[in-house]
């Protein structure tokens, strides 16, 4: 008594010097909620509790979550209010897992309980956090994640003891307030945390009366120093009897079967579940009492301890089952994911539906996935995903050139000669004004150059097919009739002067192109030279038929006949010479 007089007072100077601030408060366990009104973002919210010795409140289970809600509603508040759930910067969002990836801020397993209202924001570059919504107009209970950075108006903090004190005994009416060890002042507490001061303003003008939440004790627990009843009553306030000892004041005591009330004076049905024998939960039974557990936990032998069941021994999951503490936690294998969150089947997850897994093609099996290539194309040797061109024109496709192309190939057919519809064939190209017969016998039978025509010996000009239309010389009708060439007439087809060319033959082509220029360019000139020569001694043949014969009398002048009347005396003849 003489070591709690002192601590009591030093409590109480420490309380009083720092300021109990309100706020609603409620204990069970081992374990205090407290509900704060104050606009913080999260992160300043997990200070205030750390700072006071705990953690923004977590909900592990849907008991501890109800306890949540039941603060709430006691202060009147329907949230949002923040919860100790967030989702670190740079992690990522797991649809697979009950808490979707998130974590505790007081640490510890994660637990198979949620309470997602939607999808949480599938991130994995800035963090996220959780508050809670209590049931109302706008939908029910539960979980919304939001930015960090968000304020909210109120948030919820949970500190953690190693005992409780009971309700504080009074022998008599009075105003109490207690303050935690968490600094929260509140006037009710149906339990109270190890270092709570109790401060008693009785009734009976006797000065104000504390007591301390001290322990543990010898025999475990902890209890009020001093023990109480603080502002004791007189006997005639006692229930039952009054217990009146030297040197005692006076006190009440009840029946046998019945406990003293809280204020000391009362008496009521003795309660063999206060205080709480059970590890779990208690019920009064007639005679005695019987304990309970909660979900997930089964009775020990002894009736009192609660033990962990393994519900992983019954094969509740699809694929992997991993047990935790009063419940279990369902796993899929790589490349399956749970069919929503929290569930129990698995289902294959579609990898190509994510963009770059492959370079080309994706094909998606159970479990897994598969690259492949386009046609044209083949994988890179080693196991490697790249697709590597294949070189087609090594497998000589074409009958002559080969151009190989990305996944692809390309035939190239030598000078006047057209590529088949096919891709790999050659034909011959048709000549001008002469129609295609698109026969596909034709196909790289002739080599397209024609032979050269000889004309009558008389002329000593050859007839080259094509001529007049290739030099763009003059077509007309006496060259034509010279060379004994009906006008009108077209010139016979060359004939054939060998097979298709092989591909050891695809170079002959542009030679005998330039043979066929050379010679048609040599006819053209002998041509012309010979049309030149007959223009020539046709025009000096012409010029020769027309000058006049001359004759003797050239050199002379014709003078009329005069009458022979005139030639009188002598007179000169009728022709003069000139």
């Amino acid at each position: 008594m003489a070591i709690a007089r002192p601590l009591v007072l030093l409590l109480l100077l420490l309380v009083r010097g720092s300021g109990g601030k309100d706020a609603e408060v409620i204990c069970a366990g081992t374990a205090c909620y407290t509900l704060h009104r104050a606009e913080l973002g999260w992160n300043s919210a997990q200070e205030r509790c750390r700072d006071n010795g705990g953690n923004l409140a977590p909900a592990r289970s849907a008991a501890e979550a109800e306890r949540l809600q039941e603060l709430m509603a006691a202060g009147g508040w329907l949230g949002p209010a923040w919860i100790g759930l967030s989702l670190p910067r740079g992690r990522c969002v797991q649809p697979q897992e009950p808490l979707q990836g998130f974590i505790w801020a007081a640490g510890g397993e994660a637990g198979s309980y949620s309470a997602w209202l939607s999808e949480p924001t599938s991130t994995c570059l800035s963090s996220r956090c959780v508050s809670l919504q209590l049931a109302g107009p706008s939908g029910p209970a539960g979980w919304t994640d939001r930015s960090c950075r968000n304020v909210l108006p109120a948030f919820l903090c949970k500190f953690s003891f190693q005992g409780m004190c009971g309700p504080l005994p009074l022998a008599g009416p009075a105003r109490v307030s207690y303050t935690t060890p968490f600094w929260v002042r509140t006037p009710h507490m149906a339990a109270a945390p190890f270092g709570t001061l109790v401060e008693a303003d009785c009734e009976g003008g006797e000065g104000p009366a504390f007591a301390v939440c001290k322990g543990p004790l010898e025999g475990g627990g902890f209890a009020w120093d001093p023990p109480g009843p603080l502002c004791p009553a007189t006997c005639a306030q006692c229930q039952h009897r009054c217990l009146e000892e030297p040197g005692e004041p006076p006190r009440c005591v009840c029946h046998p079967g019945y406990l003293l009330a809280p204020d000391m004076a009362s008496c009521m049905p003795k309660d063999p579940c206060d205080p709480n024998p059970c590890q779990g939960t208690c019920r009064t039974r007639p005679g005695g009492f019987e304990c309970g557990c909660e979900a997930g936990y089964t009775l020990a032998p002894d009736g009192r301890r609660c033990l962990d069941v393994d519900e992983c021994l019954a094969g509740p999951c699809h694929h992997e089952c991993h047990n935790t503490a009063g419940s279990f936690v369902c796993l899929c294998r790589p490349g399956y994911r749970l069919t929503e969150p929290g569930g129990h089947h698995c289902h294959d997850e579609d990898e190509c539906a994510q963009p770059g897994v492959c370079p080309q093609l994706c094909l998606n099996v159970p479990g897994s996935f598969h690259c492949a290539c386009r046609p044209g194309y083949q994988r890179q040797p080693g196991g490697g995903n790249a697709c590597l061109d294949v070189d087609e024109c090594l497998r000589e496709p074409c009958p002559g050139r080969c151009l190989n192309l990305p996944g692809s190939f390309k035939c190239l057919c030598p000078p006047s000669y057209l590529l088949e519809e096919d891709g790999r064939g050659c034909r011959a190209a048709p000549t001008a004004g002469e129609e295609p017969t698109g026969a596909p016998n034709s196909t790289l039978r002739t080599t397209g150059i024609p032979q050269t025509m000889g004309l009558p010996r008389t002329t000593g000009i050859p007839r080259t097919t094509g001529i007049l239309q290739t030099t763009g010389a003059p077509r007309t009708t006496s060259i034509l009739q010279t060379l004994g060439i009906p006008v009108g007439a077209t010139p016979p087809a060359p004939t054939a002067v060998g097979l298709v060319p092989g591909p050891e033959h695809s170079t002959d082509g542009p030679r005998l192109l330039l043979y066929y220029i050379l010679g048609s360019l040599v006819a053209i000139l002998l041509l012309l030279a010979f049309a030149l020569a007959l223009l020539a001694c046709r025009k000096r043949a012409a010029k020769r038929e027309k000058q006049p014969a001359k004759s003797a009398a050239d050199n002379y002048c014709w003078v009329p006949e005069q009458p022979e009347s005139h030639r009188a005396g002598g007179e000169r003849s009728v022709w003069e010479k000139q």
